[in-house]
């Protein structure tokens, strides 16, 4: 019931002052946010702390809720990764994969379908991955992926980069350029997998 619930709450958002405001609530059912709430992350790329980044990534996904519970829980291992340099600016190493494994476990506790579960920690945990807009790079991230996969990463990444408030960086055009791509690829009929291929077993 409570998972039930969360995934309503999750799908109602529009906009991140939502969830802000929601953040204590949330916290109290997944102890594993509070620590996010009002952390600084000490960086000049990232104007919020992290809950609040959080939460306009979640703004930014479209309703589908394997992409909205990978927006809410793709930097909850932040915090425990976090260091200083002694620049003064956060590094926080291995997020991404701590990050899915603190995923895995909260929706596993959540008793969350396991088809959400493991599409929520393969996004999360790729979540950091370049992809570069070159139709060699974006043919093999549709090999290993398929396109499903690989829109649903793009529709993170880019409400991830996107929700940094320090404006509009320069490399979102590449999620355009990389659609775009895909685009071409797919009209080519080109063979991505064994599927794809115009023979079976039994020729």
């Amino acid at each position: 019931r409570v998972f039930e619930e969360l995934c309503k709450l999750l799908s109602s958002v529009t906009t991140a002052q939502d969830l802000v405001a929601w953040g204590p609530i949330l916290a109290a059912v997944i102890p594993e946010l509070e620590p996010m709430i009002g952390f600084d992350q000490h960086s000049p790329h990232h104007a919020y702390d992290v809950f609040t980044h959080t939460a306009h990534v979640v703004a930014g996904v479209s309703p589908d809720l394997n992409r909205r519970w990978a927006a809410l829980l793709h930097d909850v291992g932040k915090v425990a990764t976090f260091t200083l340099g002694p620049d003064g600016k956060g590094h926080f190493y291995g997020h991404a994969q701590v990050s899915a494994e603190m995923a895995g476990e909260i929706l596993r506790r959540l008793r969350a379908p396991t088809a959400l579960r493991d599409e929520v920690v393969f996004l999360i945990d790729k979540h950091m991955t370049k992809i570069e807009p070159e139709k060699k790079a974006v043919r093999r991230a549709l090999v290993r992926m398929g396109p499903d996969r690989l829109e649903a990463l793009l529709c993170l990444q880019e409400a991830d980069m996107g929700s940094k408030g320090t404006g509009k960086p320069v490399e979102m055009e590449q999620f355009s350029q990389i659609r775009e791509l895909v685009r071409e690829i797919r009209e080519e009929e080109a063979c991505l997998s064994l599927k794809d291929l115009a023979v079976n077993g039994r020729d």
